[in-house]
């Protein structure tokens, strides 16, 4: 169990986080947000069950789904949001990742039954620590792939200037005439949504989708490494470090 220490100015620097307790609190929210998922939409989806070739999905499961995600998006506040140098295992005022800051949670050779379960109680407890650290590296991922293509961005902001002029076309009632034809009258407010539906799937589709997908997926990468490799006895010994020189930074959920 780590201690309290006392400043040089004799006042008493809150303790670091006790990590057994932690994981009893992301426990119980855990168990809350599965409670709040399921609700009385699960009972209709009780008796759901799709088989799409090897693939199956099931009522059950889709509310896993739903509770996981609702148990992850309750942690991301300021309270998850940790220092950058307890994110990265920076210690001293030489700015360096110390070297035993990451290390993997068992060894190749000693491979066994409990390896999957050091492995995922490593990467749980990380995740629920980190959430909001988490969050902000797979945004900041996917803003910088979306600046290296300008063509998505390009497009992108076309849709958004052709749904805001449709939008005050009809609040303004602005008059479209050419060659003394108004033309609202052939491109009526029901056809012009129409066509500017189809275009906004054809950009998010072709334009979007494939840089969205390479911004979440290099930052779940990064995500997973970091959740898996941060190890949690050195992230305690940082954490105690950081209170010792009142850079630490305390939460709710610790």
């Amino acid at each position: 169990m780590l201690r309290a220490n006392s400043s040089p100015h004799g006042k008493s620097l809150p303790p670091p986080p006790n990590l057994q307790t932690m994981d009893q609190n992301q426990q119980q929210l855990g168990h809350n947000a599965s409670d709040l998922a399921a609700g009385d939409g699960s009972k209709s989806r009780r008796h759901f069950h799709l088989e799409v070739g090897p693939l199956t999905i099931s009522g059950a499961a889709i509310d896993r789904v739903r509770a996981r995600v609702a148990n992850f998006t309750s942690r991301l506040t300021m309270d998850t949001l940790r220092p950058l140098p307890l994110f990265l295992g920076i210690t001293g005022p030489s700015l360096c990742i110390a070297a035993d800051a990451f290390s993997p949670p068992v060894s190749l050779s000693t491979l066994n039954k409990s390896t999957h379960e050091k492995l995922s109680h490593r990467f749980s407890r990380n995740l629920a620590y980190f959430a909001t650290n988490y969050a902000f590296l797979v945004f900041g991922t996917i803003i910088v792939v979306a600046m290296m293509h300008p063509g998505m961005l390009l497009y992108a902001g076309i849709t958004w200037a052709l749904w805001y002029l449709h939008v005050i076309i009809i609040r303004e009632d602005v008059r479209l005439v050419i060659l003394e034809r108004d033309l609202n009258e052939i491109l009526t407010p029901k056809r012009r949504s129409y066509i500017l539906a189809a275009w906004t799937i054809w950009v998010a589709v072709w334009k979007c989708l494939k840089p969205l997908l390479l911004g979440m997926g290099i930052g779940g990468l990064m995500v997973v490494f970091h959740a898996c490799m941060r190890d949690p006895k050195k992230l305690a010994g940082d954490i105690a470090a950081g209170n010792k020189s009142g850079v630490g930074r305390g939460s709710a959920d610790s």
